[in-house]
Order: structure tokens, then sequence, then C-alpha cells
């Protein structure tokens, strides 16, 4: 595994101009910020893992990085090379796609720059930065491509809070389970699950008035989704409506929480996101 991560390194880094080059800077962990293993800056990195596509064909889409955020886990992660949401967005969608390891997760592969605890309060604004800063990088060291930002639970509360404080940070935006109103399902999980105690993340909802109103951004949430009930999407995409952005809720028949992101109707509008984005 490590000698296929240098040589698609080496890929990669072949055809970066030496002004991208100069920019890979030294994480706090000691290795490059090279986009390949590592993004950020010498203060602070996010862990990541680059997945092309196993087998490329006439449907690629070369002018579209996909940037995907994983959802709350306690700080605990697996970033996996040949399964999981990011490998089949990467092999659907015929393009790079990188995982990206939350700020404070660890994993086998290291620990990401930032905050994250057992309780998952983690949507925090220094968290937020440290993910917009790990974009930023990403897009100087892939000139020419545009970034469709997926997320999930917690990683799609993630993007939607990058959407409206960095509103650059990405082209387009696809939040699965998101719980967007943030107050309101903490509220229902410490009703439903249990989970209680003080809660200082951000919520998606209560920042939807700095959205940009030609932000390209897609909703989708399992309707048997126990979790992040649908009512969270559907609160937050009438934020956005009314601040101008055209959107909308789709709803993947039959899935949950998890199973949301092997579904029909998630990969169609990841899929929608990734055309137009190609155009």
């Amino acid at each position: 595994m490590r000698r296929v991560c240098l040589a698609l390194a080496g890929l990669l880094l072949a055809g970066l101009p030496w002004a991208a080059l100069a920019q890979q800077a030294t994480c706090p962990d000691g290795k490059k910020a090279d986009g390949v293993e590592r993004a950020g800056n010498s203060r602070h990195c996010l862990v990541i893992r680059t997945l092309p596509p196993a087998q490329a064909s006439a449907r690629v889409t070369p002018r579209v990085l996909v940037v995907f955020l994983h959802g709350d886990n306690g700080g605990r992660t697996e970033l996996k090379a040949d399964s999981g949401a990011a490998a089949m967005l990467a092999e659907k969608l015929q393009a790079v796609t990188v995982a990206v390891q939350r700020p404070g997760y660890r994993s086998d592969l290291g620990t990401s720059d930032g905050q994250s605890g057992p309780g998952d309060d983690d949507y925090t604004p220094q968290n937020v930065g440290v993910v917009a800063d790990a974009l930023a990088q990403l897009r100087t060291l892939n000139p020419g491509k545009k970034i469709l930002l997926v997320g999930h639970s917690g990683g799609a509360a993630t993007a939607a809070l990058l959407a409206s404080r960095f509103p650059g940070s990405a082209d387009a935006y696809l939040l699965a389970a998101c719980p967007c109103d943030v107050p309101a399902w903490r509220q229902w999980r410490g009703n439903s699950a249990g989970k209680t105690g003080a809660w200082t993340s951000l919520s998606p909802l209560a920042e939807a008035g700095k959205m940009p109103p030609a932000t390209l951004i897609s909703l989708v949430v399992g309707n048997k989704d126990e979790n992040t009930l649908p009512l969270f999407s559907e609160s937050y995409a009438r934020a956005l409506q009314a601040r101008g952005v055209k959107t909308r809720v789709t709803y993947a028949m039959n899935a949950t929480h998890v199973s949301v992101l092997r579904s029909p109707e998630f990969f169609m509008l990841a899929g929608e996101l990734a055309d137009a984005l190609s155009k």
C-alpha cells in the first residue's frame, strides 16, 4: 500500500507547476502537505487518502475533484482504500476523490490536527477553519479542477458551515443526512438515544443567512433515517430557499442514516453536481 501511495504521489506531483510544489508546507506531524496523504499548512493539516478510479472509463470527469467528509464517530475513523463512500464516489463519478479525516480524528494513517471528542461536539469555528485551509491547499495543488464537497452526517454539517463561512472553499456541495438544525437535532437525540449534555457546535441553519444565493448545493436524506430526521434537512433547505438559493431535498427511499451513502439517490445527485461542474 505504501508503494501505491508513493507512486500516486509521483504521478500527481509530476503534473504540478513549481509554484504549487513550493506551497507544500511541512505539517505539524512532520509530513508534507502534498495533497495525497496530508492537506493543510504548517499550522494544521488533515490526514487524507487520495483515491483515483480503479478503472478509468470513457465517462471520466477530469475537471472535478471530489472531497468527502465522513460522519461523527467519537474521534476515530477509517479511510478505506477499497470500500466506503469515498471509494464508491471515485468509481461512480470516475473522478479522483479525496477522503478527508476530519479535525481531531485519528486512524491508522495518523491524526488530523484540530479537536474532537467522544461527544462529537465538533462543528466549531476552529475546526471549520482547519478544513477550509485544507481545501484551499487542495485547490492550489489541483489547478483547473473544481471541487465537489460531499459530506455525511457531521461531515455534512461541516460542509454546510463551510459553504456559509468560506464560500470559496468548494464549487458545489452535497449534504447527506445532515443534522443541519443542530439544536433541534440534539434535542431529538437526547430523547431518542440518550445523547444529553452541553453542546456548543455551530448550527448550519443559524448560518444559512450567510450563504451566497448562487451556491450550488443539494441535500439527500433517507426516508427511514431515525438519527438525522428528514425534517432537519427540510428546515435548512427552506432557509436557503428564502435566501434565494436554488436547492431541494431528495429523499432516498428505504434508506437509513448509514445506507443513504449507498442509495441511488445519493449517487444521482453527486453525478448531477459533478456534471454541472464539468461544463
